[in-house]
């Protein structure tokens, strides 16, 4: 836990930074506005899903408690098959975005902490260069906040755009990871 004592500056500078630059991302500049479409009949979906009184939650269908057996099961597959296939997320509509920042910046926070960590350990003492700590912090941030959009965008279907967007996010929070760790980087660690 010595790195954490030592490193605590940039990896709260760096969770900060990596918060402010996804706030001004998604409120300013905009790049996500065409992330999701809307619906052609709005109206008439959510008043179908408000007649279904809905708790918040992820829904799937067709839904299968078991993939497995369900794929052998005729009439799953025809659900399959025919479609509609697709996930609907339900959201609590009190409209704060208090704790789902709160919850971000938590996130970013453990990032920053197992980027010191890997840091700590690759460098084990060194006072690496700045280009040295920011080639390879650098390149874990990117690691940490882009490779897991891509998966999940690919199996849920999001828009190549989008991951694309996620991906560019991913390698700018990453890029300012590496320079504020590589930057504060303490002699002799």
């Amino acid at each position: 836990m010595e790195f954490i004592t030592a490193l605590w500056m940039p990896i709260v500078l760096s969770a900060v930074a990596v918060w402010i630059a996804s706030a001004l991302g998604w409120m300013v500049v905009g790049h996500h506005k065409k992330d999701w479409i809307g619906l052609p009949n709005e109206d008439a979906f959510t008043s179908a899903v408000r007649a279904l009184n809905l708790p918040p939650g992820n829904y799937g269908f067709p839904h299968a408690e078991d993939c497995h057996k369900a794929m052998k099961d005729p009439e799953f597959q025809n659900k399959w098959k025919n479609g509609p296939v697709g996930l609907v997320q339900i959201w609590k509509p009190d409209g704060s975005m208090a704790k789902p920042m709160l919850l971000t910046f938590i996130v970013y926070l453990v990032t920053g902490v197992l980027i010191a960590y890997l840091g700590w350990n690759a460098f084990r003492g060194e006072s690496p260069s700045f280009a040295a700590a920011f080639r390879v912090l650098g390149t874990a941030g990117i690691l940490a906040y882009t490779i897991s959009h891509i998966p999940s965008g690919i199996w849920f279907q999001s828009y190549p755009r989008a991951i694309l967007m996620c991906i560019i996010d991913g390698v700018i929070y990453g890029l300012i990871t590496g320079a504020i760790f590589a930057a504060m980087w303490p002699a002799g660690h």
